[in-house]
């Protein structure tokens, strides 16, 4: 076990990237490539021009393979014709500074997310939440949020 310090914008983390790399490098395929929904196809075609490379980077330094996320959603269609997508990932470690992007709601019902910006077309976020994780232990689990619009590139008559 090798524990890393790694930081990112407001967050700092500690992490073991090896056993994160080990666990990502089982999954043989991801959440949007299981769904095969038009919306999910088209988040794999556009997948590689989605993260801004400081992300891929952090990716890179936590031990997560962008190409193995755990689920994605879209949750609308934008007025200029784009599609607002959210998608998580998770990792193994402990959240050491930072805001966590979940927060619970008024009567313990469930939380809101607040992503916090990274451009003007990505924003990220961190918490201790576990849904639809691959890590059979869910102790020391950290889930990385993100939301960012993407266009259609598909054929247009596969638009959901």
């Amino acid at each position: 076990m090798s524990i890393e310090k790694v930081t990112f914008k407001d967050w700092v983390f500690e992490v073991d990237r090896s056993l994160n790399e080990a666990h990502y490098a089982m999954f043989v395929s991801d959440g949007a490539a299981t769904c095969g929904c038009g919306n999910c196809e088209n988040y794999l075609a556009y997948r590689d021009q989605i993260f801004p490379d400081e992300v891929k980077k952090l990716f890179d330094n936590l031990g997560i393979d962008y190409k193995k996320d755990a689920e994605i959603m879209t949750n609308y269609k934008t007025s200029d014709g784009l599609y607002n997508i959210m998608g998580w990932f998770h990792f193994k470690g402990l959240i050491l500074r930072g805001k966590n992007c979940a927060i619970p709601l008024p009567g313990g019902n469930g939380y809101s997310i607040e992503l916090s910006r990274f451009s003007d077309n990505f924003s990220i976020g961190f918490s201790n939440r576990d849904n639809l994780s691959y890590f059979e232990n869910n102790d020391d689990l950290i889930e990385l949020t993100f939301e960012t619009n993407i266009p259609w590139v598909l054929d247009p008559t596969l638009e959901t």
